[in-house]
């Protein structure tokens, strides 16, 4: 025979699970000290090291390329065939293109 009707002993082991779920006050600032995203270290990207592409030790960006190769790449993307002269809208500082002060 089961009976329906709520000892104490249930009432006081419901009020003791309600308590378990609510967080908190220290929980809930423990939680916002833990972590100041401005404060955590952040490894820098190599600056100097060998680029994937040629292989030289230069210096590199987060790609791990060297500046000619990068501007190789991103003109291959667009179409561009090693050989062929840079089009005029890549700016580049690669020697491809003539100086601006050239013929002053």
């Amino acid at each position: 025979m089961a009976t329906e009707t709520q000892t104490e002993v249930d009432r006081l082991l419901e009020e003791i699970l309600a308590k378990s779920r609510e967080p908190s006050a220290e929980e809930d600032e423990a939680t916002e000290k833990d972590v100041d995203l401005d404060k955590i270290d952040k490894p820098s990207p190599p600056s100097r090291g060998l680029c994937r592409r040629c292989g030289e030790n230069k210096p590199i960006n987060r790609l791990m390329l060297c500046y000619p190769c990068w501007v190789k790449t991103n003109l291959e993307e667009k179409g561009w065939r090693e050989g062929q002269p840079h089009p005029e809208w890549c700016q580049c500082s690669c020697g491809a293109h003539g100086r601006k002060s050239e013929g002053n």
